[in-house]
């Protein structure tokens, strides 16, 4: 015969069995989740913009030369500007000058002397976050480590075309020139 006392410290027994359980599923499934950071071990980029202190979100606008933009994010804080550009698989050629950016993804296909002497340069452009107004930055692209959640902006300014003028995209929105 069962008493009342038995019975009460069995299902006490069921309930905490119940809970643990439960603790060991929650446990298992979140070892099984997807990983929120890259999904291919020693991948350095997304396509889009960075989410909050993600990383380097950057635009290459290649007007004059081609109607594209790219927008891309650059996981982690970068060591500078051209170290996001390599990171977000952008090739740089830096031409006769050391640090320099004479190329960006082949563009200008004429390379140097057309770069930096006859046809033009690439503008370099900086937002500390996301939103802010895009700033002509006056230091070389390779001067200085861009912390995460920072956006950094190219587009080429033809000599003929006079002062430079920013990326199409902004820092934050729709990415559509």
């Amino acid at each position: 015969m069962t008493t009342p006392q038995s019975t009460i410290s069995g299902s006490r027994r069921v309930r905490f069995v119940g809970a643990a359980l439960a603790a060991v599923a929650v446990v298992l499934l979140s070892a099984c989740a997807p990983p929120t950071g890259p999904t291919t071990p020693g991948q350095t980029y997304k396509e889009g913009r960075c989410a909050a202190d993600e990383g380097v979100t950057v635009v290459v606008d290649f007007a004059p030369l081609q109607d594209r933009v790219v927008v891309r994010c650059a996981l982690g804080a970068q060591p500078s500007g051209t170290g996001a550009l390599a990171a977000v698989n952008l090739p740089v050629d830096p031409g006769p000058i050391t640090g320099g950016v004479c190329k960006i993804d082949g563009l200008p296909t004429q390379g140097y002397p057309y770069c930096w002497t006859t046809g033009g340069y690439w503008s370099y452009w900086k937002a500390a976050t996301a939103g802010a107004p895009w700033s002509y930055s006056t230091v070389g692209a390779a001067a200085n480590a861009i912390p995460a959640g920072a956006v950094e902006g190219w587009r080429f300014a033809a000599f003929s075309a006079g002062t430079a003028v920013p990326p199409r995209v902004g820092t934050s929105g729709p990415i559509v020139p």
